[in-house]
């Protein structure tokens, strides 16, 4: 059957902002758990499809046209998180749809190099505002790495822990990327970037059933989530994460029995 014409029984959950509005920096990291020292593996290893949207040389990856400072072009992330992607695409496979990855562990320096991109834009923007100003405009779209403390869990930005991922769906057989409704980054403060966005179109009339990014988004979510990766679908619909403070925050308001601490923190990027 093609992929256009399945359907799953699945509805992306409705949330708010205010449902994920505590701190994720505050989310306590149990250093005693065993999986916490588990390693970062290349996507390679696992066979899931990639391309480094930070690293692009090629000028597709608005808004930056150009490699961010301290990118590279190969994804890593924990072992366990890596493993269930590969599994995701075998939940997508029927659908003949697959995961595309965009980012996985992100280093400080690369944080720096976004955090210094979104700084510089927003003095473009406004360029008789105060630094105050310009900072917190940054803040919108990145966090600042200014505090960045190996030994503090409380400065440490969500993708350093590569547990964190930044995703979408291509078609398993053409390789083009599906109809989201809206593109990572270039939409990030977008309404239509927010996962639950087109079931509240749908719960509006605003759409029908077989908008195609409804069933897109739906696709996704089931299939990340079927392998216990969270979305806090009042945020941006391509971040997923396992096992890091974001996914406990996340698991508070969409799951029964969230766990009481993260045990993914940071760690140092691979060789």
């Amino acid at each position: 059957m093609p992929r256009s014409s399945m359907r799953i029984d699945h509805r992306v959950p409705i949330t708010s902002l205010q449902m994920f509005s505590s701190p994720y920096l505050d989310i306590p990291i149990d250093k005693n758990d065993p999986r916490g020292c588990e390693p970062l593996i290349s996507l390679d290893s696992v066979g899931v499809a990639y391309e480094s949207y930070y690293a692009k040389t090629d000028g597709n990856n608005p808004p930056f046209g150009v490699a961010i400072e301290g990118s590279r072009k190969d994804i890593w992330l924990r072992k366990s998180v890596a493993e269930k992607l590969a599994r995701v695409n075998e939940l997508l496979r029927p659908f003949e749809a697959e995961l595309f990855v965009f980012d996985g562990h992100r280093s400080v320096a690369c944080q720096q190099g976004l955090w210094n991109f979104y700084y510089e834009k927003t003095n473009e923007e406004n360029p008789g505002g105060s630094e105050p100003e310009h900072r917190a405009r940054a803040r919108q779209f990145i966090v600042d790495p200014v505090s960045f403390d190996e030994n503090d869990s409380r400065t440490w930005p969500a993708h350093t822990n590569g547990a964190a991922v930044d995703l979408t769906l291509r078609d398993l057989v053409t390789g083009e990327l599906l109809d989201m409704g809206a593109k990572i980054e270039v939409d990030a403060d977008a309404d239509a970037s927010a996962g639950d966005y087109f079931e509240r179109q749908l719960a509006a009339g605003q759409i029908d059933e077989g908008d195609v990014r409804l069933q897109n988004r739906r696709l996704l979510n089931w299939a990340m989530t079927q392998e216990g990766l969270l979305n806090e679908t009042a945020k941006v619909f391509w971040h997923y994460d396992w096992g890091n403070q974001i996914y406990v925050r996340a698991s508070r308001a969409l799951l029964a029995d969230p766990p009481k601490a993260a045990w993914y923190g940071y760690v140092a990027p691979p060789k």
